[in-house]
């Protein structure tokens, strides 16, 4: 199964459940900052906005959130029968947890490299590979699926 993927100029949309790296929080969707926030924001009102350490267990889905280099946030979603990891820092690879993943999603090369190092044949997708949309494009109810290249 392919994960639906859109990006945007500044963001990624996955699957149209989770907002990686948003611009504003949104309020209808899990956002997924990319870097650790002063305050932690788990849970304000009707904003849902991951942005610190931990594992979070949220209605439908399971999250589990690392930090590395630089306070570099790395995410493993596990939702219905899908799981995949979103990888910034590459020495996150090697966690026994990112094994279990069954996609890896990252956007530095480094990351490439690292995968490539490991010789494990992991479906991955390089976020920098695909191309970008408007927010009206990206946001809006599709029919049609869009193919993202797994590598």
């Amino acid at each position: 199964m392919a994960l639906d993927i859109k990006k945007t100029e500044n963001w990624i949309l996955i699957e149209n459940k989770f907002l990686f790296s948003p611009t504003e929080i949104e309020i209808w969707i899990i956002n997924l900052m990319p870097i650790i926030w002063e305050e932690m924001a788990y849970d304000r009102g009707n904003l849902l906005s991951i942005d610190f350490p931990w594992e979070y267990d949220i209605n439908w889905a399971f999250i589990k959130v690392f930090v590395w280099n630089w306070g570099k946030l790395n995410y493993l979603l596990t939702y219905e029968w899908t799981s995949f990891a979103i990888i910034q820092s590459p020495e996150v690879l090697e966690l026994d947890e990112v094994c279990d993943m069954n996609t890896r999603i990252f956007l530095d090369e480094s990351v490439s490299k690292k995968l490539d190092q490991l010789e494990m044949e992991w479906k991955r997708i390089n976020l920098s590979q695909i191309d970008e949309m408007s927010f009206e494009d990206a946001t809006q109810d599709n029919q049609e699926e869009v193919e993202v290249k797994i590598e």
